[in-house]
């Protein structure tokens, strides 16, 4: 076991301590604030004060961060140290093991500190990867948090002899978007009615073909690229999870109807395979009930609980789209993760339970860091078919060198192989073989 000390002991310690030295390193621990069980203690300890208590001990000095309560507008200090960015360094007058307070800079970035405070929002008033203190000092695409805990584990198993009790090993989580179930099929006669009308207008007659192919039965929905996604999950030995956008017809909500007799069988026949979630819609964030309605309408067809969600546009406002969450008994959420670009939003690689800022507490809900996004690559970086291969190559082997957990979001019309998706169906091939890919033991 491993006994932590600190004068003061806070929500945020105790959360930090739980994830880092509990969930990541995989130890047996306890926290302390009483200095004589400190020193009488027999086995491995970290000193998390200002104090130089008798005996061995890993030393990290606190810079105050954690006893702190409610929220305030401050960048933290970075530098580098041994290649990688640490924040919260300590001064050079303070000995210390690690030379920076670990606990703070995990807890800043776990916790989405920097997202509670005021920022520019992209058009879909989202906060976005260039607002982030990762990607402005360049570690988005590292896991620091897992990077820098495991270097700690490290040195309390040298120290104190600690046998290795963690299960910790690399986990790949395939994840599907079903925005748009399929292009031409369950839309109903209104709406295909006017999208004909469209087609004709805008001289897309290409498009209009189409439509009528699939419509009379000649012809494949482009859209409906299930039968492969459900071949990679046998021939691979995946446990995906999909996410219904089961909502009302809007603006940035254009899945096929929910009444569609398409749309019923798709998520029976899926669920039978797989785990489902709900995709909140955008309309959610602004409409009151709106999300309990989707929820309720997923539930229905599905005829099972729901307790996966991921944000449709990956929106999040933080806390209220998390408590929203809570409210209506959703336990995982697996939104965490920037549309613009690749990498870690919270510095991690671990799922971790949503720490409420607003209330200091621990909540139950646990949150699934999203590493790779398709439209992330294509629409947003702008990336080639081999520019792609190369980052998600990037992104996996980096993951499983800290022994993380990889979780890709693909879109069923990403599958296509048809139109801007064209190549894309390989490179997604590519990301499978890699997520799947055993390491090759070291000579």
């Amino acid at each position: 076991m491993v006994l932590i000390y600190t004068p003061r002991v806070t929500n945020r310690i105790q959360y930090i301590v739980k994830f880092l030295i509990g969930e990541i390193c995989g130890f047996d621990y306890a926290v302390t604030s009483s200095n004589d069980d400190f020193i009488n203690f027999k086995g491995a300890k970290i000193n998390y004060s200002d104090k130089n208590v008798p005996g061995d001990s890993v030393k990290i000095h606190p810079s105050g961060f954690l006893t702190e309560k409610g929220i305030r507008e401050f960048t933290p200090r970075m530098r580098i140290h041994d290649s990688y960015p640490v924040l919260f360094p300590n001064e050079s007058n303070h000995n210390c093991d690690l030379g920076y307070d670990l606990f703070a800079s995990s807890f800043f970035l776990v916790s989405r500190y920097e997202e509670y405070l005021p920022f520019l929002e992209d058009r879909y008033g989202r906060f976005e990867a260039d607002q982030s203190f990762a990607y402005q000092n360049g570690f988005l695409d590292v896991p620091l948090i897992d990077i820098h805990t495991l270097d700690l584990k490290n040195k309390l198993s040298e120290k104190f002899n600690l046998p290795d009790q963690s299960a910790r090993k690399f986990t790949f989580i395939p994840t599907y978007d079903i925005d748009i179930a399929y292009a031409y099929k369950g839309r109903g006669l209104s709406r295909n009615t006017l999208a004909i009308m469209k087609d004709i207008l805008t001289f897309d007659f290409k498009n209009l073909k189409d439509r009528i192919k699939v419509l009379t039965g000649k012809m494949h929905d482009p859209f409906d690229t299930y039968e492969f996604q459900l071949w990679l999950q046998k021939k691979f030995k995946l446990n995906p999870v999909y996410f219904f956008l089961s909502a009302r017809y809007g603006p940035k909500d254009k899945n096929i109807s929910i009444y569609s007799k398409h749309f019923f069988y798709l998520i029976k026949k899926l669920g039978d395979y797989a785990e489902t979630g709900i995709h909140p819609s955008f309309a959610s964030h602004y409409k009151k009930d709106r999300l309990l309605e989707e929820i309720k309408t997923l539930s229905g067809i599905s005829n099972s609980n729901i307790e996966k969600s991921r944000q449709h546009y990956l929106k999040i406002s933080l806390p209220q789209t998390y408590l929203s969450l809570i409210r209506y008994n959703i336990m995982s959420d697996y939104s965490m993760g920037f549309a613009s670009h690749t990498g870690f939003r919270a510095g991690t690689c671990t799922p971790f339970h949503f720490f409420n800022l607003t209330e200091e507490t621990e909540t139950r809900l646990k949150v699934y860091p999203l590493a790779v996004m398709d439209s992330t690559l294509m629409n947003y970086m702008k990336l080639d078919t081999m520019q792609a291969r190369n980052k998600i190559k990037t992104l996996i082997d980096t993951i499983k060198k800290v022994e993380g957990t990889f979780i890709s979001l693909w879109h069923n019309d990403a599958l296509s192989n048809n139109g801007i998706w064209e190549g894309w169906k390989d490179v997604y091939m590519y990301l499978i073989e890699e997520a799947t890919k055993r390491n090759e033991p070291a000579e």
